[in-house]
């Protein structure tokens, strides 16, 4: 009766093993990236750079001949980067990238025998030798303090149950590495033991298996790894979390010397092995610091997730990067703010935002990116005053008009309303040019008035169809105070691109007298005392938006090729106080981080 509840109980454990085995060959594909092609004379961030080639799957095959200045590497020659590691870590936040056997040094897996399982090569899953020795220590501490365990429970405990102390969980652990000593090698087990195991977190990233430990914390392969490196690694797995060599480092200090001694006393490593000294041990702690504070881990994680093909995988990890460091040099404003950015590139031959060829980023990363994008509304601030120009135009004005500057206040039925505008230094009128350019208001509210505001919302409705109506009642949505999603601006601009290329192609407009001539000219618009010297002499066009109280601040541009609209924001509660945001230096800011240092070079726009 016993021996059949028994095996029952096995069988019933063991079928449950299978189902779990037969979930993680189903669950462990990776995202495959593709190759990255640098381009010569273009520009990238030597820190970044050096980095992101870490974690290539091989090295590139030409080598840099950078000339460095502050930083900042200029491409010698044309280059293609391998594709990356792909991510096979199916956690948020994490990385892993499984290798082979093959790939493992001996200095690894025989330091791991020696220090875990000393007998691994000959039980068969459990070691009765070392259950006993635990069971004598935990009977005299009255408590489970050793366990005995097995590499290959180890793994069994890793992969498949929990760190619950209990007695039926030993057993099932136990019947676990039985069945898989029998089922795979000794080879196939410790190879599933170094890519399953976790190893720490790194910069706010967790870090699973050998591969990508040795990439992590020691820019390595592992079959590049020194004995003591390899030291350092067994060491830590005893607790990741307690031997973190940035907050404990005496402690892992402590624990990797008693490592190797013991490896150094079973002969698998040699004494006169060379071991760190102070200074290393310091100067690898506060890389690793560094790591964390740059929040490298963080966008690497964030570009090895993202099958988003329209960007390159180094112009995603550039995109990432343009996030973090304006982040960084916003801080004092918006620090105990709940600021994100939400973001999209997409090809300007798409027809609208479901397009395959589109690349999306929003910093949420645990809520849902499409949701975001397409269902979330904010102000639009000036970034629709292109489009309006469009119609000005379409309804025979000319942007050489010239329109006065006098204020203009209109009668609403909710009462007077008088636009707020910058001081036009003097000048009693001003081209429509000057006006889209300088991004002024007063100007375009004369000149739609003029035109008709049924007209313009006939026109803008077909775009926008939560447009208030009738306009004339609600004419402050013609300076931003409408919400769209990004999704919808993206579209309105897409279409715009479309028409105004085709009447260039069909010579109907002269591009220099077109609307996106006129705002690709940085040095007259308002990026002009934000844009550096490499986007002042390129044409992309490009404009910035803000609402009140900077809480919504945005830049949308195109190269020709592809259209790009972001937007940089308080995401939820939002404070009465007045931020110091605007899109020139927030938005724009990461869109100019991103195309000075993606590695591709600058083209004046163009007609695809």
């Amino acid at each position: 009766m016993i021996t059949g509840v028994i095996g029952g109980y096995v069988y019933v454990v063991i079928e449950e093993l299978k189902a779990k085995l037969e979930l993680q060959n189903l669950t462990s594909s990776s995202l495959v990236l593709k190759e990255s092609k640098l381009e010569k004379d273009s520009f990238v961030l030597s820190h970044d750079f050096n980095f992101f080639i870490t974690f290539l799957n091989k090295d590139p095959d030409n080598k840099i001949s950078p000339f460095t200045k502050s930083g900042k590497v200029l491409l010698q020659e044309d280059m293609t980067l391998p594709e990356p590691y792909p991510n096979s870590c199916d956690r948020y936040l994490c990385l892993q990238s499984r290798v082979g056997f093959e790939r493992i040094p001996s200095n690894l897996w025989k330091g791991l025998m020696g220090v875990e399982d000393y007998r691994f090569l000959n039980h068969q899953g459990i070691d009765p030798i070392s259950i006993a020795r635990a069971i004598i220590v935990d009977i005299k501490a009255m408590s489970f303090v050793q366990g005995g365990s097995t590499l290959t429970q180890q793994l069994a405990k890793n992969l498949f149950l929990t760190n619950e102390k209990k007695f039926q969980r030993k057993v099932q652990e136990m019947i676990y590495a039985i069945y898989l000593e029998r089922n795979f090698s000794k080879d196939e087990i410790i190879t599933k033991y170094f890519n399953e195991v976790f190893w720490g977190v790194v910069g706010g990233v967790s870090i699973k298996g050998v591969h990508m430990a040795s990439l992590a914390y020691f820019q390595k392969e592992p079959e590049n790894l020194s004995p003591f490196e390899s030291a350092i690694l067994i060491g830590m797995l005893k607790g990741p979390g307690y031997y973190n060599p940035t907050r404990y480092l005496d402690r892992l200090k402590g624990r990797v010397s008693a490592v190797f001694d013991r490896l150094v006393s079973l002969k698998l490593y040699r004494a006169d092995e060379k071991r760190w000294t102070d200074k290393e041990w310091l100067e690898w702690s506060e890389g690793l610091k560094e790591y964390k504070e740059n929040k490298l881990f963080l966008s690497l994680f964030r570009t090895l997730t993202n099958d988003q093909a329209s960007l390159e995988p180094y112009e995603k990890f550039t995109f990432n990067r343009a996030v973090v460091y304006t982040f960084k040099d916003l801080a004092d404003r918006i620090e105990g703010l709940d600021i994100a950015v939400k973001a999209i590139a997409i090809n300007n031959k798409c027809e609208s935002f479901d397009c395959e060829n589109v690349f999306t980023y929003y910093t949420k990363f645990e809520r849902d990116k499409r949701v975001a994008i397409t269902k979330e509304f904010h102000q639009v601030g000036s970034i629709l005053k292109p489009l309006i120009y469009y119609e000005f135009v379409n309804q025979g004005k000319s942007l050489s008009d010239m329109v006065s500057t006098d204020p203009i206040t209109l009668k609403l039925k909710s009462g007077n309303w008088t636009p707020k505008d910058h001081d036009y230094g003097g000048l009693k009128e001003v081209s429509l040019e000057y006006a889209i350019q300088k991004s002024r208001n007063i100007p375009l509210i004369r000149t739609a008035k003029e035109v008709g505001f049924g007209i313009l919302e006939e026109k803008l409705i077909q775009k926008f169809p939560r447009l208030l109506t009738p306009l004339s009642e609600y004419p402050a949505q013609l300076l931003g105070a409408i919400e769209l999603s990004l999704s919808e601006v993206s579209n309105a601009y897409l279409n715009f691109f479309k028409t105004q290329c085709e009447q260039i192609r069909n010579h109907q407009v002269e591009f220099e007298k077109t609307l996106i001539y006129i705002m690709a000219q940085a040095q007259q618009t308002t990026i002009r005392n934000s844009a550096n010297a490499i986007l002042k002499h390129s044409l992309i066009f490009g404009k910035t938006g803000t609402t009140n109280n900077g809480l919504d601040n945005w830049y949308i541009a195109s190269d020709g090729e592809r259209f790009y609209g972001i937007w940089f924001g308080v995401d939820s509660a939002r404070e009465a106080r007045e931020l110091k945001l605007y899109g020139s230096n927030s938005a724009f800011r990461i869109f100019q981080y991103f195309i000075s240092y993606r590695a591709k070079q600058l083209r004046d726009f163009y007609c695809l």
